[in-house]
């Protein structure tokens, strides 16, 4: 009896605990790791940085379009939600009017900032987003009209030319867009953009065509688009 108490049981019990033993262990280890994907997987602040280009403008410059822009930009991705932006271009307009046989030329820079919200909550590289830009672009435009016009006041006909007439103009844009991984850092997207103008400032002389960065000037809501391929870094 002293011998099965001493010897055999111990080793009765701990065969009995030893398989408790191990599926605790196996739980923890299991809970650890589970706890360790979930942190992976959540979104830090800064969760990276992105650069890219509009690939449209170009585009429309190789089709000889009446107006291009040629565009890069900067974004933070915070907590996978939030993305500041900050777009810099240089805008292009040539345009000959058919009834007046006028000429429009303007070359400039613009810039817009704002942010974007992703509303896919997964993290899986594609995203819906909704934004919000600001654009300001200060230009100089010239007005030429090789037909002679006719002042109202004095009746006199002669050709019109006018250079390096100013302005400036400053507008807000409502984004919406897509975005999906094609692969590693690499991504592509595109966006349809509704803007407003808030206010611009052009020569009596006449009002600018097309507004580098905002597009066609013309009155009410306008509207535009890019398609874009970014690189996470």
């Amino acid at each position: 009896m002293t011998t099965f108490r001493t010897i055999f049981l111990p080793a009765l019990l701990a065969c009995l605990l030893l398989p408790c033993t191990v599926w605790a262990q196996e739980k923890e280890v299991q809970e650890a790791a589970v706890a360790e994907a979930k942190e992976s997987r959540r979104p830090h602040f800064l969760n990276g940085i992105a650069v890219g280009a509009d690939i449209l403008g170009p585009v429309l410059k190789v089709a000889n379009n009446d107006w291009t822009q040629l565009e890069a930009f900067v974004r933070l991705n915070l907590f996978e939600k939030y993305f500041p932006i900050f777009e810099l271009g240089l805008g292009e307009g040539d345009h000959e009017g058919q009834e007046l046989d006028n000429h429009f030329k303007v070359r400039a820079p613009y810039f817009r900032i704002g942010c974007d919200y992703n509303m896919i909550k997964k993290h899986e590289g594609n995203r819906l987003f909704l934004g919000l830009r600001y654009g300001f672009s200060t230009y100089s435009y010239d007005v030429d009209s090789p037909t002679p016009l006719t002042d109202p006041h004095w009746g006199e006909s002669r050709p019109f030319s006018e250079h390096g007439l100013d302005g400036h103009a400053h507008w807000a844009e409502a984004v919406i867009g897509l975005e999906t991984r094609l692969v590693s850092i690499v991504s592509v997207g595109w966006d349809m953009r509704f803007k407003l103008k808030i206010n611009q400032k052009y020569s009596d002389i006449g009002m600018p065509w097309y507004i580098p960065g905002y597009g066609r000037n013309a009155d009410g809501i306008g509207w535009g688009g890019t398609f874009k391929i970014l690189f996470d870094i």
